[in-house]
């Protein structure tokens, strides 16, 4: 067993799995002689339905013998030490003492079966917090509790309790994914996704997660030469930090990383908890961090299978130009219908390909996108074969699509066939879609030949859309990990919170500039500020813990005279002491320029309790809760990533010029989006959000301007 320091993230090490992943000896605490136990399958997993020839040592406190090896009544007694792998079926109460034995004979893992610790509470948390202090202590890593264990088909090993290991990788060849789920339910329905034609090779599944979690194992998988495609259903993310230098493993490594995230809603946050005791974390953040490491993430098990399946066969590629080719108009129909809602495109097709076709078609076909071949596809075979390669010849088409509705036995079975026979040669992805409710000869053939179908026209186009857009992420990461550039120190600490002229004054340090403005602690200051700067003017309340001024009356805008200025300044005072803020807080008002051209943007940082600092931007100013129009990233950010954060949302289109309007500074905006993540970074971790709203974007050369801005 060794560590290894991410590439990605030097705070961050990765166990290289060695000897858990190929071991050369198996204890297995808690077997059973009694068939039909879960001591009694694990054994018959390991030494039967396994291809593995190490050394297997059995624990059980009744002692005698087992499939011709002894039963050892403790862990201590077992003859040798430094055993690679413990597997531990025993109650949770004897959690520490089993766990303190096999670390007394050198186990290196221990993969622990067991349930009822933190998923059940309090007290689960307290057992698992000294199962964790002991494995820190003795160098010892655990796998799980509460997990399914691991399983291993190439070559085969099974770590596991299941009664359906027998079964894995026994229909077909094996594919190359890998699979990591927390969950053992979800991660055995898809296992057996084999009997559609989807076979994983590899699947841990890692419970509660209590030192080896999921990040492990997809870094694992990312730098495993037998893997392709990684799969995981996760249902929290305990690190961020472990996660992403994962995914940028995986990504590096140009091995897809297909994310099934459960825990969605607040049922389900708090499903998750009960389960496996995990965070379930925001799920916008979530949504950003996946997209921002090239994750692909999926909404059920259907779409992970079906995007599992696709990327397996044809790889990550753009496949957005779709052609279909149906022998039912309504199909087609549909099937284009499916096309648009998705946000792809119906291929146009070469002049040459539609003449190829119409020599063997019927006059009455449509030979346009979509095909359709009529009935007469199904009484003669053969026209699939010469209307099908001209398709796939046509360089217009990404995909070629085929919607069976129907399963006519051995007349549908012949036309797979023919189809089947050019889509082996045709250099173009061949997606089949298998619309009836009955199976048969055609249905099999296809997972057999290798062209495991799908089952509706919707997942179909979201694997297609989600491929697609994997694809072209892909190919726009070169400077993805880049660094913010470097910017001027912040001061080492600041006194937190800080209201609106300690926030600017810091924004200052870093670049970004604030009207021109000055502090005031009475009416005549208010009033000899205001005549310095030129009305109109906003003042704006400042006391100490005061952050959102506008809920307690601090602000007064667009103020055009000497008079209006006076009678302001009283009735920000009034306002502050009504809402009980006491005399002593309150340090006067901020008189600020007033500037009311440009787009009223937000720019927000908060410290998210799974994955650190997430960047905000989107449409700012008072109606920020109504408009809803916001993107986020992870920081650290290269300026392409901000970039591409910024042109998610709406108001980004509102920058440029559009019917005589001035195009606003764009190039300003996105500088200030790196200098407050910068500034947000060098502040350290007592700050847990910074907020500019609203940051104007003035027109193109003249900068942004932050009107207002609060660090906490």
């Amino acid at each position: 067993m060794s560590l290894s320091t991410s590439e990605f993230d030097p705070s961050v090490c990765f166990d290289d799995l060695l000897e858990l992943t190929r071991p050369r000896s198996v204890m297995i605490v808690g077997a059973s002689t009694s068939p039909g136990t879960l001591g009694h399958t694990t054994v018959v997993n390991v030494l039967e339905h396994s291809d593995f020839d190490g050394d297997v040592y059995l624990v059980n406190p009744k002692g005698g013998e087992l499939k011709g090896k002894p039963l050892y009544k403790a862990v201590n007694d077992v003859p040798v030490k430094g055993i690679d792998v413990a597997l531990l079926l025993i109650p949770a109460e004897a959690a520490v003492a089993t766990l303190q034995a096999c670390a007394a004979q050198g186990v290196r893992y221990a993969i622990v079966f067991t349930g009822g610790f933190g998923e059940l509470g309090e007290a689960g948390r307290s057992v698992e917090a000294d199962m964790l202090a002991l494995a820190r202590r003795t160098g010892m890593r655990l796998y799980g509790p509460n997990c399914a264990g691991m399983t291993m088909l190439a070559p085969r090993l099974g770590l596991t309790f299941s009664t359906e290991f027998c079964n894995d990788g026994r229909s077909g060849g094996l594919s190359r994914i890998g699979l990591v789920t927390q969950g053992g339910g979800l991660g055995r329905s898809l296992m057996q996704g084999n009997e559609r034609g989807v076979r994983f090779s590899r699947w841990f599944s890692t419970g509660n997660e209590l030192d080896l979690d999921s990040a492990d194992f997809i870094h694992w998988l990312a730098n495993d030469p037998g893997t392709d495609l990684i799969c995981t259903v996760m249902e929290g993310i305990k690190d961020g930090s472990r996660f992403v230098a994962a995914a940028k493993a995986a990504r590096r490594a140009g091995k897809p990383l297909v994310a099934l995230k459960i825990g969605r809603s607040d049922f389900g946050k708090k499903a998750a908890q009960s389960h496996t005791a995990s965070l379930a974390g925001e799920d916008v953040v979530n949504d950003a961090v996946f997209s921002q490491y090239g994750v692909i993430r999926v909404d059920d098990l259907d779409e992970l299978l079906d995007v599992a399946s696709l990327i397996s066969r044809v790889g990550a590629r753009d496949l957005q130009r779709i052609c279909v080719y149906s022998s039912s108009g309504g199909a087609g129909v549909l099937s284009a219908d499916k096309v648009g809602e998705a946000g792809l495109s119906m291929a146009t097709l070469a002049e040459d390909t539609v003449a190829e076709m119409a020599r063997h078609a019927p006059s009455y076909a449509a030979l346009t996108n979509p095909v359709d071949l009529t009935t007469k596809a199904l009484v003669d075979p053969a026209l699939a074969r010469k209307c099908l390669t001209p398709l796939f010849a046509d360089p217009g088409v990404d995909v070629v699509l085929y919607p069976l509705t129907s399963n006519y036995a051995a007349s549908t079975e012949g036309i797979v066939r023919n189809m089947l026979d050019v889509a082996r040669g045709g250099g173009k992805p061949f997606v089949p879609v298998w619309m009836s409710s009955r199976r048969g000869p055609a249905h099999d053939l296809l997972i057999q030949e290798g062209f495991a179908p799908m089952y509706s026209l919707r997942n179909t186009m979201l694997a297609l859309q989600r491929i697609s857009r994997y694809a072209l992420q892909a190919r726009d990461t070169a400077d993805q990990d880049s660094p913010l550039a470097a910017l001027p120190a912040a001061a080492a600490t600041v006194s937190l919170p800080c209201n609106e002229a300690q926030a600017k004054a810091q924004l200052a340090e870093h670049g970004v500039r604030s009207p021109r403005e000055a502090q005031a602690a009475t009416a005549d200051d208010a009033v000899k500020h205001a005549c310095a700067i030129g009305f109109p003017v906003a003042l704006k309340l400042v006391a100490d813990g005061v952050l959102h001024k506008s809920e307690v009356g601090g602000v007064q805008l667009h103020l055009r005279s000497e008079e209006q200025v006076r009678d302001a300044f009283e009735r920000i005072m009034d306002n502050g002491l009504r809402h009980q803020i006491s005399r002593q807080a309150i340090r006067g008002v901020l008189v600020s320029e007033m500037v009311t051209q440009g787009v009223e943007m937000l720019i927000g940082i908060h410290r998210d309790e799974v994955f650190g600092p997430v960047l905000s931007v989107g449409a700012g100013g008072v109606w920020v809760e109504v408009e809803a129009d916001v993107a986020r990233c992870h920081l650290p950010a290269s300026r392409r990533v901000l970039e591409r954060a910024l042109d998610q949302t709406r108001i980004a289109k509102r920058l440029a010029s559009h019917r005589g309007m001035p195009a606003r500074d764009r190039t300003a905006l996105v500088d200030a989006m790196q200098r407050i993540a910068a500034l947000f970074l060098a502040l350290g971790e007592q700050v847990q959000s910074l907020e500019v709203n609203p940051l104007v974007v003035l027109d193109d050369g003249q900068g942004v301007v932050a009107l207002d801005a609060v660090i906490e």
